[in-house]
């Protein structure tokens, strides 16, 4: 009889073993398509900074933001 018990248990570890390498397999691929999908938009952005760098006129300033003129005391 204790065999048999030895032999249930161990079949009860094996379950849950699958069931959380399961897990961890749809978890690896949930994040490998974030990691793709985060890295083409990383690959987007890098590419339109470059775009922006290149079609920005070079050694200038940018212009300085406006201000309003200053107001004299009543």
């Amino acid at each position: 009889m204790q065999n048999h018990d030895n032999i249930a248990g161990l079949q009860a570890q094996h379950d849950e073993a699958t069931a959380r390498a399961a897990e961890l397999r749809r978890q690896v691929e949930h994040l490998t398509a974030a990691l793709a999908e985060t890295e083409t938009r990383l690959a987007d952005r890098d590419t339109a900074r470059k775009f922006i760098a290149e079609a920005a006129p070079t050694g200038t300033e940018p212009d300085p933001p406006e201000t309003a003129p200053p107001t004299r005391p009543s």
